[in-house]
């Protein structure tokens, strides 16, 4: 069933160093919309300096996601948009200026509007992804009629002036240079403008443009190939071009013989260089010189403004208009589908009325025109108002296809339609998912395996936010509770969990079905250094968020210190990368689903890390009975993987269940065998036991028991040892 997709690389996640890598141009952005369209029915693409989102009307998104892999390997900085409504929502959030790195700027509507412009001449947008984005550009308007988020300086081009203002340069007696001609350089002169300059120079690839402009702002227009002079008198150098700037972008500057760069590095007075391009206009090697401050934009990104914050106090009142509005929209789309059923009982009506006037007119004798006319309008009306309830009633069906007896088909045969053919799905499953990256990553995997399984099936991603997504991992089932509530509430029909975060504590009427064959349970090291474990100097910070984790490498290197860590992947990264500690420790297999996995150090084997129970495994939970849910999902069970979740779930309700101890299970199931490794110690990781079993199979709870007993024993032993030595 198509439904309206979208794939999105934007300053969110991704750096300018990948933004410009992966921006478009014009050209280029024609160059997309032409491949896309032998995918996708509609397509639409805004690409700005801080973002490139691809928009489309399909099956499904990963035709966009592997336009997106022709650059590289960028998946970890992407966002998927996987259904409609997530994928609505986002658009209308971004017109409403929500998601721009400056916060409910104005520029994004025209940006939107330049966006379907080029994809109405190149062919590329129909009926459905039309209304979507003018129903956007109603949207931005209307937020920034009713909220204040519009009102507080906080455009690029504003924040740029009032970096300047800061930096301590005086305005009035200062020499500018805007390099390019296009939004960005237009705002920047617009805010210069107000204040008024000592001078202004105006350069650009297009001679007749910069002539225009300049004799707009009352400047001087310079030619590209003889910008040294301006440059060289420029205190402020201002960049937004779409494309490099050949002249300062040589590999290495000080070492360049190119004459026009030497001049600007050369000249004695400071300069003020602000890059609001993407590709970046300006080398960041410029950085690296005295005489020169650069700032580009994720430099500005960093800085805060008291407008920004003002505009933060806007977000409730805006969200609440997009939420508003992405349900209107909901309610369209939907009454779409059955507008073939609306449109055929219509022309069967007025058939009807056609073959009874013929009928009519002879026996009502000399009647004029006008007589005529006012008897089809009487008609006309006549057929509205005995027609409206039955099309209300369809456009109700509309908003819930997917009953088991689906009723379309029964209005089909009432209004004597059946030769229109729409797309009615067997079932609807709605797919319960955490937020992040890696839960939406993870949950789309399961929804396209599912998806092959059942084709006649629609599958509706659904966004839960829980308390682990809030910061409190404190509670138990951080990441699942929530998800399970929607469950029992019916607002979804299946939760996709890591098998590890579900508590032990079953719910009652719940039932957790562990799925697919298990993936890489290994742990890796992460090093700022880029050293591994046995490298990194005495006293290094390692950071982790497991026990589990911390005990098992005490035994290793016990003279490095161990420090709690939380977050997802990419801010533990950051974390690291700031300084807060050395390396980090992270499961291999959420670094393979993002396709990160070549940030790793180093991989620990299981001989050297035992992986928490369930790592690596894929949990879909769902209503505790037999149905067409229960019985779809079944079919992604993997014997062997089932196996080893019992043997370590078993282990680790032995031990205490979900109590805060370092605890590690990892079982080998094969065939009618399995091998059971499992780790346990005291919460400080002094004592320390490690063990492992085998057997038959379908002992597996049994032999699960007896290593956990046999290991609580071994603890319990040393901890009396430990303390008769202390006494002693």
């Amino acid at each position: 069933m198509d439904k309206i997709v979208g794939v999105e690389l934007s300053h969110r996640f991704a750096p300018i160093s990948v933004r410009e890598r992966l921006a478009l141009n014009t050209e280029q952005t024609k160059e997309a919309l032409s491949e896309l369209k032998n995918d996708y029915k509609e397509v639409f693409i805004v690409s700005t300096c801080n973002r490139l989102s691809i928009y489309a009307y399909g099956k499904s998104h990963n035709g966009i996601l592997e336009y997106f892999d022709r650059f590289g390997n960028y998946r970890q900085y992407l966002s998927i948009l996987p259904d409609s409504e997530i994928t609505i929502r986002n658009l209308f959030s971004t017109a409403a200026g929500l998601e721009s790195q400056a916060l409910g700027e104005h520029q994004i509507i025209g940006q939107i509007k330049d966006a379907l412009h080029l994809a109405r001449k190149e062919k590329a947008i129909g009926p459905v992804l039309d209304e979507l984005i003018r129903q956007s550009v109603h949207v931005g308007k209307r937020v920034r009629q009713e909220t204040n988020i519009g009102k507080f300086s906080a455009s690029l081009a504003t924040v740029g002036f009032e970096l300047i203002e800061k930096h301590g340069v005086d305005i009035q007696n200062s020499t500018f240079l805007v390099i390019g001609t296009g939004n960005m350089a237009n705002l920047v002169a617009t805010v210069l403008d107000r204040s008024g300059v000592k001078k202004l120079y105006v350069a650009s690839h297009d001679k007749d443009r910069a002539n225009l402009m300049a004799k707009e702002w009352g400047g001087e227009s310079v030619e590209m190939q003889n910008i040294h002079k301006a440059l060289s008198e420029a205190n402020i150098v201002v960049g937004g071009t779409q494309g490099e700037i050949n002249l300062l972008h040589e590999e290495t500057m000080a070492e360049s013989k190119c004459p026009r760069a030497k001049f600007a590095l050369e000249t004695g007075d400071k300069k003020l260089f602000i890059d609001f391009g993407v590709p970046r206009n300006f080398n960041p090697e410029l950085k690296n010189h005295d005489n020169i401050s650069l700032y580009d934009l994720d430099d500005i990104k960093k800085i805060t403004y008291e407008g920004l914050l003002k505009r933060y106090d806007e977000i409730p009142q805006a969200r609440k208009i997009v939420n508003s509005e992405v349900e209107k929209f909901l309610v369209w789309l939907k009454n779409r589908k059955v507008a073939p059923v609306i449109e055929a009982y219509w022309n069967n009506l007025e058939d009807i009325r056609d073959e009874e006037i013929k009928w009519l007119l002879p026996k009502l004798g000399e009647i004029d025109e006008h007589q005529k006319e006012v008897l089809m309008r009487f008609t006309h009306r006549l057929l509205r108002k005995i027609s409206n309830p039955t099309i209300d009633g369809i456009k109700n069906i509309a908003q819930n296809l997917h009953e088991t007896e689906n009723p379309i088909n029964t209005a089909k045969q009432i209004l004597d339609v059946n030769d229109v053919d729409i797309f009615v799905p067997k079932k609807k499953i709605i797919v319960g998912t955490r937020g992040s990256k890696l839960a939406l990553t993870q949950t789309n995997w399961v929804v396209d395996q599912l998806k092959e399984l059942q084709p006649e099936y629609e599958f509706e991603t659904k966004i839960v936010r829980t308390s682990g997504d809030d910061g409190d991992i404190s509670v138990v089932g951080a990441f699942t509770s929530a998800l399970q509530r929607a469950i029992l509430a019916g607002e979804i029909d299946i939760a996709v969990h890591s098998y590890k975060d579900v508590p032990t504590e079953e719910v009652n009427g719940l039932r957790v079905v562990p799925v697919t064959k298990r993936k890489d349970v290994r742990d890796v090291l992460i090093s700022k250094s880029d050293l591994k474990l046995n490298e990194l100097p005495q006293g290094a910070v390692i950071g982790t968020g497991s026990l589990r984790r911390s005990a098992q490498l005490k035994q290793i290197r016990p003279d490095l210190e161990y420090k709690f860590i939380q977050g997802n992947v990419d801010s533990r990264i950051h974390q690291m990368q700031n300084g807060d500690y050395d390396a980090i420790v992270l499961a291999a297999t959420g670094l393979q689903k993002m396709n990160m996995i070549d940030v790793a150090t180093e991989i620990f084997e299981t001989s050297v890390m035992v992986p928490a129970v369930g790592q690596g495994i894929l949990g879909i939970e769902l209503i505790d009975k037999e149905g067409y849910v229960y019985d779809l999902v079944k079919k992604l069970k993997h014997a062997d993987t089932k196996h080893a979740a019992d043997a370590e779930r078993t282990f680790l309700l032995a031990l205490g269940g979900g109590c805060n101890l370092p605890i590690a299970a990892y079982a080998i199931a094969d065939g009618d065998k399995i091998k059971i490794e499992g780790v346990f110690a005291t919460e400080d990781g002094t004592c320390f036991s490690k063990g492992s079993i085998s057997g038959n199979v379908e002992e597996r709870r049994e032999l699960a028991k007896k290593l956990a007993k046999q290991l609580h024993d071994e603890i319990e032993i040393k901890k009396t040892q430990d303390l008769v030595k202390t006494n002693s």
